[in-house]
């Protein structure tokens, strides 16, 4: 999947998480109001429940999958399938949560409330998201690879996230023992996500470290991608087809 076919289902799937977060609920309050339902005791119950329940939460996960599957088309189409595939994945399971968050209330929430809630690991998922937005397939050289030391840069920073994220996911010993139905497992993810906690903060216990982490990922991002965009020589073939059409 190239850039432009990438961003556009990107957007696609933005506007239906948009959408179902805040449209729904108004559309729900349209629906009861224009059908009168609300002069009977529960006569407006199945609707809501069709509306703000079941179409909804489809509509939620409909876009998270658009999200996640055409990540990982784009990872698969440039090659980088391996490394960032696991990491993308504990990235994108660490913001679910969030994201359902998010749209269970969109509109009556404030952003300080927002703020608050979003999670390290969408913060990088995010960046991660728009860098792949860049034709990185454009030239000879290896996507992310502008050199040795930015390409180690960013995956000791994107290994540094996705730690984060199963440190700092309170769903995740849940999720792992009942997924592997093992209760001793999620016992001892219990147990390890405060020592990881504390490995990943310095022993601070504030989330400073990571943000800091944050930030050299993205700087090590626009890195590699900067010689693409200023000062990119032309590809081998390019060269070759302007000849020709002079």
């Amino acid at each position: 999947m190239f850039a432009g076919r990438y961003l556009w289902w990107m957007l696609m799937g933005i506007g239906i998480f948009m959408f179902a977060a805040l449209s729904l609920d108004y559309i729900t309050w349209l629906t009861i109001q224009l059908s009168g339902c609300g002069d009977m005791a529960d006569a407006c119950e199945p609707a809501i429940r069709l509306i703000s329940g079941v179409l909804k939460h489809a509509c939620i996960w409909t876009a998270i999958g658009v999200l996640f599957i055409a990540t990982f088309i784009r990872l698969h189409y440039l090659s980088l399938i391996w490394f960032w595939g696991p990491v993308v994945a504990v990235w994108f399971v660490a913001s679910t949560p969030t994201l359902l968050f998010l749209s269970a209330d969109a509109a009556a929430l404030t952003l300080p409330a927002i703020v608050a809630a979003l999670p390290v690991a969408l913060l990088f998922l995010v960046a991660f998201i728009v860098c792949l937005m860049v034709p990185l397939e454009d030239g000879n050289a290896r996507p992310l690879a502008a050199s040795a030391p930015l390409r180690l840069a960013v995956r000791l920073t994107a290994l540094y996230g996705a730690l984060a994220a199963t440190a700092f996911m309170p769903e995740l010993s849940r999720i792992a023992g009942t997924l592997f139905d093992m209760p001793a497992l999620a016992v001892v993810i219990a147990l390890a996500q405060p020592r990881l906690q504390t490995m990943l903060t310095l022993g601070t216990g504030n989330m400073a470290p990571a943000y800091a982490m944050l930030a050299l990922f993205i700087a090590a991002l626009a890195s590699n991608l900067f010689p693409r965009t200023v000062g990119h020589t032309p590809a081998r073939s390019t060269i070759m087809l302007r000849r020709l059409r002079r």
